[in-house]
């Protein structure tokens, strides 16, 4: 079925449900990208009712989506082709490349007047890119990285940062909504993705100094628990620190975000401040951080096993006593 939009504007296909009673219209949607947060996203649409076609480059997690009730396809540009609204949640700059800019990509399949929606966590290069890619096929863009936990994901939780054109967000807006708890419209084309860097900055940052004020404070004697319980008695507390401070003390590092994808990210953080002219010495001491985690064996865990580095060099364990 195909519907027409407020003023006439253009066409769009849109798939047709009846749910409690009543008609409502939902558009098809492709999605591209099936990793810890896209598959978490993935299946929340699918449960909200869209009329999901996935693509991933390994096959298993596409068929995962399938037994939830999505359509597969073979390539990018396949779960592109014919859908109003295009979502990408890819790795990194390379994965957009190849995914959405390359060969048999999602801008391949990308239809006039179609919304892609880029949630990957990228650099402002990249995003500029994608969006030009997107525009030179009389489609429109949004960057829209996101950032929560793989439970947010899956929980339709997350807080969307979208950067692009008003009226192209409130299009998108319901589809958003299905994802995500907060949507902050940080300002033009390119703004999502700077406000993303400058999250995962603050991210990395209070990861780090909470793990050496852990590693220190046990060292010199002092329970895990008191040096956290401080933490959160004062003007300083987060739920963030109480999250990744129980972590630290039980040893579980299972993967929300991981160290390789962290590390990654202050490489875009360090290379975006370079470009403007904006100095990070902090910045550059957490990545170093981050990155002996990284090369240390911890890559595929999660980020906040950056405290494993700090006790392997202290001699040190912070755990629950």
């Amino acid at each position: 079925m195909w519907v027409a939009e407020p003023q006439g504007r253009r066409w769009r296909p849109c798939v047709s449900f009846r749910i409690g009673g009543t008609h409502s219209m939902k558009p098809q949607i492709g999605f591209v990208g099936l990793g810890i947060m896209g598959r978490g996203m993935a299946a929340t649409l699918v449960r909200a009712g869209y009329d999901l076609t996935v693509h991933n480059r390994t096959r298993n997690k596409t068929e995962e989506m399938v037994a939830l009730g999505a359509k597969a396809s073979d390539t990018p540009a396949d779960a592109a082709r014919g859908k109003p609204i295009v979502i990408t949640m890819l790795a990194d700059p390379q994965a957009v490349n190849e995914a959405v800019l390359g060969a048999n990509g999602v801008i391949e399949g990308l239809e006039p007047g179609a919304i892609l929606i880029d949630c990957s966590t990228v650099d402002p290069v990249t995003t500029a890119q994608t969006r030009e890619a997107a525009v030179a096929r009389g489609a429109r863009f949004l960057d829209c990285p996101v950032a929560g936990s793989k439970d947010a994901a899956a929980n339709g939780e997350l807080i969307a940062m979208v950067g692009g054109d008003a009226d192209t967000l409130t299009e998108a807006r319901d589809i958003l909504e299905a994802v995500s708890k907060t949507i902050i419209h940080a300002g033009p084309a390119g703004s999502g993705t700077m406000l993303k860097l400058c999250f995962n900055l603050m991210v990395s940052h209070m990861t780090a100094a909470l793990a050496e004020a852990m590693v220190m404070g046990v060292n010199a004697g002092l329970r895990p628990e008191v040096i956290l319980d401080t933490i959160m008695a004062g003007r300083i507390s987060s739920d963030f620190y109480r999250w990744k401070g129980d972590c630290m003390m039980d040893g579980d590092f299972s993967t929300n975000f991981s160290t390789k994808l962290m590390h990654k990210d202050l490489n875009l953080i360090m290379s975006a401040g370079q470009s403007l002219g904006v100095p990070l010495p902090t910045t550059a001491a957490v990545k170093e951080l981050f990155g002996m985690a990284k090369v240390g064996g911890h890559a595929e865990e999660d980020f906040c096993s950056v405290v494993r580095v700090l006790e392997e060099f202290a001699g040190t364990l912070v755990r629950r006593t």
